[in-house]
């Protein structure tokens, strides 16, 4: 079983990593009204839809070299630092409370760490 604790850790920044990317896409929807859940993830500038590569947190910034395939548009840094963020929470707290309950509090850091990235995204959003 203790074999196995690597691979779940792994695996729990993936999914930390993977929320925000999500964290990044409530931001930027949610204070324009728009759906969480559709359309897909698209480039707002030239409305193509992304791909696989485009959708992989962090590395997909970096292969892209931090712009849209199609239209070469600048992408933020802020996207790829909130998803970074996000796998750091988790990883910090499972390195610091193991399995369990570290996964837990993880979760609980991330979700916090999305509400004040969406809410700041709202009030930036309302100031303009």
């Amino acid at each position: 079983m203790a074999s196995a604790v690597p691979f779940l850790n792994v695996y729990l920044v993936l999914v930390g990593l993977m929320l925000g990317s999500f964290i990044n896409l409530a931001a930027d929807r949610i204070p324009r009204r728009e759906s969480v859940i559709t359309p897909a993830s698209h480039c707002r500038s030239c409305g193509r839809r992304l791909n696989a590569i485009d959708l992989i947190p962090v590395a997909g910034y970096l292969l892209r070299r931090g712009r849209c395939a199609t239209c070469g548009v600048q992408i933020g840094a802020s996207s790829p630092t909130v998803e970074a963020v996000s796998g750091l929470l988790m990883a910090v707290a499972l390195i610091w409370l193991g399995p369990w309950p570290g996964a837990l509090v993880g979760l609980g850091l991330i979700a916090l760490w999305g509400l004040a990235v969406t809410g700041l995204s709202v009030r930036r959003n309302q100031a303009t």
